[in-house]
């Protein structure tokens, strides 16, 4: 349903004016920023501007200090005038000294003049003339320059230079800078360097604009070296103070307007923003107030509800956690009551298919009439059959997806991917009945369509095996006609899935087909396991041929994985009875090596993969049983008695007082021969060779039980009957109704 936004526009209206003025305050800010950056700006350009000045300045008076020091220091003229001991003639040294000065004037053309002074005569060398200190016109700044102590500055106040000379050199504005002769004490005189103040500064005026920009110079208190032709000392931005020349910079912008009245409008700017924002505040405060009614009639037709449970979720902080604490709790119910409904609606799908398929007794036909209206299965359908797809190792597969989340997500791949194979051919319903097995109804509106079913079944097969990296058998039902026979063609699935042991896994198991194959020769395998079991103990050379053929034989019979663990753990009880009686080492190896990779075949799903690692072990038992039986001295004794026993076992007067007299031994020392070599004593070997052979007679001749007896050794065929039975089980007469029924027998 399709609402108008009115109070959604409304109240986009009625904050329009506060965005203006937001917007407003916004400019006024960036103004006065940007006003701000630029007078940073211009103060930071005229500081560098300045400072350019300065060291323009500075520079070519360092470089004349420098020049002046080096002349002093390694200049034959000068040290030779200040060192003249006022004997002889001083012409040459004057000229020499003045010409060093004249060619110090020539390399540095801000130098005004240099004149040299000697203490020790009070002569003046001047570049024009050579005087008494008293007729040279400079006479009062040298005699200021006396009464020092010592050098305080470099570079003096800017003064008037006077020349005694008459020359166009007198009265010129110039800055001295004087060194104490000879270096380092300087007790012999000084020289003045004379820099003119015009030549100096003539270059300022190059350097500046005088109308946008100022420069004012003073030195000393205040006198006045250098000024702008139109100084606006108002508007001062910059002060920069010269350490070497002791001169102070002051510096600024030429305008009609002082900085003062820039900032005083940039104070403006922010009275007016937050004005604005003063505005914007106390509007906003009016229109939220307005614009919070409709919320606040909401909220009290909640609370006039007489349903309290929002108060369980915790109690709200505020108008709209009230609100969405009760939209949430609303929402939670309808989204409880929809998972409950969908759930049950699920637990009643499965377990009405369980009910079809395992007890159909509690369905009739309008019950099935309802299903079929409610999911859109057929009522009536032509063909339908049940299958059953199950996991094979799922022991492993727990084992590699240990989360219930993941295992759960690998099937619901699995039923999907069913749907995708088959929602275009026919109508199916799956369910997973077990954690391992998802049982499908297959509809199908012909027999064709029905093959076709099964062709696309191999395919889903084979897609398992490849995408999920998982094996599936698939156990295949008889055709059913009506609803109450899927039970029927349900239990023929799981019956194909029980021979999956001896067919193998990762295949497709038909009923008919397994049925049709399996064996009925259970019997013979109970018999020959006896009967390998007893010659295990007697060491015969066929042994092994026998256990293969035994093995072998298994393997390839159709048996339900129920018959074959049973012959399995029958073979396996026979086999620890004997090695029982073994000696002790022997019982250690079966119960420390072989009894648990023999348990941990028993977790293998097919014949195939059993019994070749199960021949393997029983052959290594069987090898390391006769490598210690031959390993002792009297190994080829206990085979003689043995071979002896074999052959006249049906002898009655056969025992250890026949034996040892035979073989010219002690009795008891063939009884425990006996017990160490072959595992059992001497009384139950021949009884056990006795029974054997009659089991043999009773299967395969028409004698009678008293006859077998004489023919085995027994004279009295009551204790033969005794003797049978407590090594079989059962009575001879028994035994031969029982297990001779396949056997041809002999006259």
């Amino acid at each position: 349903m399709s609402l108008k936004k009115k109070w959604y526009k409304k109240t986009i209206l009625s904050y329009l004016p506060t965005l203006y003025l937001t917007i407003a305050v916004i400019v006024l800010a960036a103004i006065f920023v940007v006003s701000e950056i630029s007078l940073e700006e211009a103060k930071r350009t005229n500081h560098y501007s300045t400072k350019s000045i300065v060291d323009s300045l500075e520079t070519p008076l360092k470089s004349v200090e420098r020049r002046i020091l080096e002349e002093l220091r390694f200049g034959d003229a000068l040290y030779y005038f200040f060192e003249w001991k006022g004997t002889g003639t001083n012409r040459l040294i004057n000229f020499e000294a003045n010409k060093s000065l004249r060619q110090l004037v020539t390399e540095y053309p801000v130098i005004h003049s240099i004149y040299l002074y000697r203490i020790k005569d009070g002569m003046v060398l001047s570049m024009n003339a050579f005087e008494p200190l008293k007729d040279f016109g400079d006479q009062a700044y040298i005699m200021s320059l006396a009464q020092q102590p010592s050098v305080g500055r470099s570079w003096s106040l800017p003064r008037i230079y006077k020349d005694s000379t008459g020359t166009e050199q007198q009265n010129v504005p110039v800055i001295s800078l004087h060194k104490r002769t000879q270096l380092p004490m300087g007790n012999e005189g000084l020289i003045v360097i004379n820099v003119s103040m015009n030549v100096l500064l003539k270059n300022i005026g190059q350097m500046i604009d005088p109308n946008t920009t100022y420069l004012h110079i003073t030195a000393g208190e205040d006198q006045v070296v250098y000024t702008s032709p139109t100084p606006d000392r108002q508007a001062v931005m910059n002060t920069i103070s010269s350490r070497y020349l002791q001169w102070k910079f002051e510096s600024g912008i030429q305008s009609r307007v002082s900085f003062d009245s820039l900032q005083a409008i940039s104070r403006i700017w922010i009275g007016l923003g937050v004005l604005c924002i003063v505005i914007s505040f106390f509007y906003t405060l009016f229109i939220t107030k307005r614009n919070y009614r409709p919320i606040e009639n909401i909220i009290q037709q909640i609370q006039s509800f007489p349903d309290k449970r929002v108060a369980e979720k915790g109690l709200p902080t505020d108008e709209f956690s009230f609100i969405q604490k009760a939209i949430e709790r609303l929402n939670d119910e309808n989204m409880q009551y929809e998972a409950e409904v969908q759930e049950a609606n699920q637990q009643k799908r499965k377990q009405w298919f369980l009910d079809i398929l395992e007890h159909p007794d509690s369905f009739d036909e309008d019950k099935w009439q309802e299903i079929s209206d409610r999911f859109g299965y057929p009522a009536s359908f032509p063909f339908a059959a049940v299958t059953i797809i199950e996991i094979d190792h799922y022991a492993a597969f727990e084992e590699k997806y240990k989360k219930a989340y993941d295992q759960g997500l690998i099937k619901f791949a699995m039923s999907n991917v069913l749907h995708e194979y088959f929602h275009e051919l026919s109508s199916l319903w799956p369910e997973w009945t077990r954690l391992n097995r998802m049982s499908v109804i297959h509809f199908a509106a012909s027999a064709e369509q029905h093959e076709e079913w099964l062709a696309r079944l191999e395919k889903f097969r084979v897609w398992v095996a490849v995408n999920l990296r998982l094996t599936v058998t698939i156990g295949l039902g008889e055709q059913a006609e009506r609803w109450n026979e899927l039970h029927r063609s349900y239990n023929e699935a799981v019956e194909a899935l029980h021979f999956k042991m001896s067919r193998g896994s990762n295949r497709t198991l038909s009923y008919s087909e397994t049925i049709s194959q399996r064996s009925s020769n259970i019997h013979l395998y109970y018999q020959e396991m006896n009967a390998l079991v007893h010659d295990f103990r007697l060491g015969h050379a066929d042994w092994k041929e026998r256990l293969q053929q035994l093995l072998s034989s298994l393997q390839h019979e159709v048996l339900t994985n129920e018959e074959n663990l049973h012959l399995l753990h029958y073979f396996k009880s026979l086999l620890e009875q004997v090695l029982d009686q073994l000696p002790q080492p022997l019982q250690e190896q079966w119960k420390q090596q072989l009894l648990p990779e023999w348990d941990s075949l028993m977790s293998l799903e097919y014949m195939g993969d059993i019994v070749p690692r199960l021949l393997e072990l029983l052959l290594g038992a069987y090898d390391s049983y006769l490598a210690h039986v031959q390993s002792k001295d009297t190994s080829l004794t206990i085979h003689s008695i043995r071979a002896f026993i074999e052959d006249n076992y049906n002898d009655p007067e056969l025992s250890l007082h026949l034996i040892s007299e035979r073989f010219k031994l002690n009795s008891k020392y063939v009884s425990q021969l006996f017990k160490e070599q072959l595992g059992i004593n001497f009384a139950d070997f021949v009884m056990d060779l006795r029974i054997q052979h009659a089991k043999e007679l009773l299967l395969s001749t028409n004698c009678s039980i008293n006859e077998i007896a004489a023919r085995v050794g027994y004279d009295i065929p009551l204790s033969f009957g005794r003797a049978f039975k407590k090594q079989v089980g059962v009575s001879p007469s028994d035994y031969r109704k029982n297990m001779a029924a396949d056997t041809p027998r002999e006259t």
